[in-house]
């Protein structure tokens, strides 16, 4: 899965690329302004200026094809950032040089509202969605303007006012626009900086968000993953809880023998087919997918939270399980192919729930003698010849909800003390759809 980080990059790239493609375009809609109201009262000329666009154009242009070979975007996004502020500076001195011959003061730039052409070029810093950019646009282009007024005040001819009116209709220059102008780059690049900062916070939530939703439908049914998903990254944390549950394991008989006759592409689609069946009917009752196990699946009831009737829904789990085999019999019957058979085992007890594993590699589970005794169980459908069998712990939590019926069992496999198993025939009829009469455990 592809992680947060990754995610963010593609996006910032994205962004930059997109923010050159725009720079371009806002040189392109610029030349012919300045070719059409950029008069020069001097020469006639606007050379320097027009440098300054072939400039703009070239050092975007190959910024633009380093990012698309493969240099790091974080590097280009940075670079193009200080470009803004060299060739708004650049802009600055070639339109003041153009026209000083004419008298232009150095301080009449304050009034050509050079600020609000800065101000573009912050706001496509802002594409990329990181903040630094802004942060340097906005320092570089109030240095140019903190320049023009250090200019102005060192130059004993330029005229201060306090009236608009007068700065507007003459030649002083207006101490409120000048500090305006100031105050206003100051605040747009902060402004665009925090829409910056909070949009990719909000990206990344939302990134998280979706990781932890799509693991969590790893796992549980749609109903108990939306029910958990506000934990966020909390609940993909390693560590685990002792509570108690139903483990329910569930293979296909002779699996191997069947998979002999198939290719290894059958063999994937049948299983695939097989086992999205079966875990239909186990999210349909509120189970948790545990892993598969080759052609096993191992489901929990009482994962994350446990209930008072999880045993029971387990149980009706297995009923709907055995449904869905008979529908895939039914099936495989009108396709002329064989029907198949699987066991199911049931027990209900405590274990320990949680992820296990690193930060970079978890799988949730259950851990636990619990766990054990029902693969354990899961291991006497072959030789009793039942396909739906559950502990006593189960039978108990059942009370009389369920028809059941004890199956003679001396012992399992490995263990001292006896263990009570019964079987369950409820839907058992169904299995083979009245097309095909399966064996269930009994194919030797």
């Amino acid at each position: 899965m592809i992680d947060a980080s990754d995610l963010l990059k593609r996006r910032e790239f994205h962004g930059v690329r997109l923010a050159l493609v725009a720079r371009l375009a806002v040189l392109a809609l610029g030349l012919p302004v300045e070719l059409t109201v950029g008069g020069d009262a001097v020469s006639g000329t606007r050379a320097p200026v027009l440098g300054v666009f072939v400039l703009g154009f070239a050092v975007y242009g190959v910024m633009l094809y380093v990012l698309l070979r493969g240099w790091r975007t974080a590097w280009v996004g940075l670079a193009a950032a200080l470009a803004d502020i060299v060739l708004m500076a650049l802009l600055v001195l070639s339109w003041w040089y153009c026209n000083a011959g004419a008298g232009m003061l150095p301080g009449a730039m304050l009034k050509t509202g050079v600020a609000g052409v800065m101000t573009i070029f912050i706001a496509l810093n802002a594409i990329a969605l990181r903040p630094l950019y802004p942060l340097v646009a906005t320092a570089g282009m109030v240095a140019i303007v903190g320049t023009l007024i250090a200019f102005a005040l060192a130059d004993a001819r330029t005229e201060w006012t306090a009236s608009v009116f007068a700065a507007i209709s003459g030649t002083s220059i207006a101490v409120p626009l000048v500090a305006g102008e100031l105050t206003a780059l100051v605040l747009v690049g902060g402004l665009v900086a925090f829409a910056t900062s909070s949009a990719r916070r909000l990206m990344l939530d939302g990134i998280r968000f979706e990781k932890t939703t799509a693991q969590l439908g790893r796992y549980f049914s749609p109903a108990v993953r939306d029910a958990i998903s506000g934990a966020g990254e909390d609940f993909l944390r390693p560590g685990g809880r002792s509570q108690n549950v139903a483990v329910l394991f569930c293979d296909i008989r002779n699996f191997s023998g069947l998979a002999e006759t198939m290719t290894p592409q059958d063999v994937i689609a049948f299983l695939s087919d097989y086992q999205r069946r079966m875990v239909a009917a186990v999210f349909a009752h509120g189970g948790t997918l545990d892993k598969f196990i080759g052609d096993a699946i191992m489901a929990t009831f009482g994962t994350p939270e446990t209930a008072p009737d999880d045993a029971r829904r387990a149980v009706a789990a297995a009923i709907a399980m055995r449904g869905a085999l008979a529908g895939l019999n039914r099936e495989r019957a009108a396709a002329g192919r064989s029907a198949i058979a699987h066991g199911i085992a049931i027990h209900y007890g405590p274990v320990v729930a949680g992820n296990v594993g690193t930060a970079e590699r978890l799988e949730y589970t259950v851990i636990g003698d619990t766990v054990n005794v029902a693969a354990l169980i899961a291991e006497l459908c072959k030789p009793t010849g039942e396909d739906l069998l559950i502990s006593e712990a189960v039978r108990e939590q059942l009370g009389d909800t369920v028809a059941t019926r004890a199956v003679p069992v001396e012992r399992l496999r490995g263990r001292q003390s006896p263990v009570a198993v019964h079987a369950i025939d409820a839907g058992a009829g169904d299995v083979s759809g009245g097309n095909v009469r399966p064996d269930f455990g009994r194919e030797g």
